[in-house]
């Protein structure tokens, strides 16, 4: 066994938030830890037991702990029990107390299967919190964790929490040793090497920078890029992700068709097409991609109503409801796209500037009805939705129509906990794209555009921002 830093020494061990001990079944006891499968402690000592429950409660060094062992059952058992810690510690079971005397400063639990504390020393240089570091509450805690860790800090006294802050400019341990009047000095260390260990905290050169900034792997990451990046994949993360259906019981989930406004609209029927006719004139599908492009400048001829009620029909109607079974706990729809377990959570609304046979406004459509409803005029916030688009493609005037697909959120977060958003996301690339094809088809400009302002539009459109507004956007119009 390799030789461990004094620093590692000092920390006190206990499980980690979610283990459990139980004694039920045979070949027990059992340490439970999903989404692992239970490890079976039988054939331990009694004395080895007794003190592995300790991890349970207030836990303690290895040192500590092997000398209660060896008072127990002698010298002779220190060494297996050494090796079956360091074990528990691969399994990502432990978590890792920084204590001041008897009072708590900080624990560190693992939140990847990927944790390993690496045993660092520390040089005669300046530390830095990492650029992606990141203090947020959870339940009771402040936490502090980054998407380049594999592991949690919950901060459990004040001090700690002022070397986090101290940590945001480069500082040296005798500086930091400073800013937490009551610490001393061991303590700072010990604090800043299990920081350094998980990279939540990285050295820093004479002029203040890091690697995270001069590397060409990490430099261009941006701090939201990577923390949604890192927390939309299984991995680097203690929660659960995946369908566990968080607010079954909770909350009634949204219906896979949004209800109709109470204050209804001027109405517009749209043109259905006769799709056994577009199938027969259709160009092959090869030909239409081929044919994709994005197209930012309209034609002289505006697009007409009836080219914009066929667009819609064969891109983004419902086909059918299903609604909910034992299996899926929600009513879900079938479209000519796809969608992450059916959720269908994006609504799409039409801006339009020019559009024969259609008024300037914002309208929603109803793809089951397939028609629109007027939402709003040509107010000063649905002209600014227009000119955006405009100003974001470079393009020499506003769109004649711009397609708005805004989320309604909770209908994806019923259901998927940990990766809602991504799969949301994943939604508006998949509609993106059959916009684009059918737009091919039909000889249609089509072209997607790479931000606006979500703001502007739950004004122009009097919806909440946190429950239904805009991710994506796409202009179409005339060729």
């Amino acid at each position: 066994m390799e030789p461990r830093p004094s620093w590692l020494s000092r920390l006190v061990l206990r499980f980690r938030e979610g283990v459990s001990w139980s004694e039920e079944g045979g070949q027990g006891p059992w340490l439970v830890a999903p989404p692992l499968a239970p490890l079976s402690l039988a054939g331990q000592s009694p004395g080895t037991l007794a003190v592995l429950r300790r991890l349970g409660t207030e836990g303690g060094t290895a040192e500590t702990l092997a000398e209660e062992l060896a008072q127990r059952e002698g010298a002779w058992a220190v060494a297996a029990f050494l090796q079956l810690l360091r074990r528990l510690e691969e399994l990502r079971l432990l978590a890792f107390t920084l204590q001041s005397g008897a009072e708590e400063l900080a624990s560190l639990h693992p939140c990847s299967p990927w944790f390993e504390l690496r045993p660092v020393e520390l040089e005669p240089r300046t530390y830095v919190l990492s650029r992606f570091a990141y203090q947020h509450r959870v339940g009771p805690s402040m936490v502090v964790e980054s998407p380049r860790s594999h592991a949690v800090l919950r901060l459990e006294d004040a001090r700690a929490a002022a070397l986090c802050l101290a940590l945001a400019r480069p500082s040296t341990i005798s500086e930091l040793s400073q800013a937490a009047p009551g610490m001393d000095a061991e303590t700072v260390e010990t604090f800043v090497c299990l920081l350094l260990s998980t990279e939540l905290v990285v050295p820093a050169d004479g002029e203040g920078q890091t690697e995270e900034e001069r590397s060409p792997q990490l430099a261009p990451w941006m701090f939201h890029d990577l923390l949604f990046h890192a927390r939309n994949r299984m991995g680097r993360q203690a929660g659960l992700c995946g369908k566990t259906y968080p607010f079954r019981g909770r909350l009634p989930p949204l219906p896979a068709v949004r209800s109709p406004p109470e204050r209804p609209g001027e109405l517009i029927r749209l043109h259905r097409p006769d799709l056994d006719a577009i199938l027969a004139a259709d160009p092959p599908f090869t030909a239409v991609l081929e044919r994709r492009r994005s197209v930012r400048v309209h034609g002289a001829e505006p697009i007409t109503i009836e080219q914009l009620g066929e667009l819609l029909y064969r891109a983004a109607r419902v086909r059918k409801r299903i609604p909910a079974s034992p299996e899926v706990s929600y009513e879900y729809s079938s479209r000519p796209y796809p969608s992450g377990g059916g959720c269908y959570d994006l609504e799409i609304y039409v801006t339009v500037d020019r559009c024969r046979g259609l008024d300037p406004g914002l309208y929603h459509y109803d793809p089951e009805e397939h028609h629109l409803l007027r939402v709003a005029e040509r107010t000063p916030a649905v002209q600014r939705l227009l000119t955006d688009a405009a100003s974001a493609t470079l393009s020499p005037q506003p769109p004649q129509v711009l397609v708005c697909l805004a989320s309604r959120f909770q209908r994806v977060s019923w259901a998927y906990e940990g990766i809602a958003y991504s799969i949301t996301l994943k939604n508006v690339g998949v509609l993106y794209q059959t916009f684009y094809l059918v737009a091919a088809a039909m000889g249609l400009a089509c072209c997607a555009v790479g931000r606006a302002d979500s703001d502007v539009f739950a004004r122009a459109a009097s919806t909440d921002y946190f429950a239904e507004t805009t991710v994506g956007e796409l202009m179409l119009g005339s060729l």
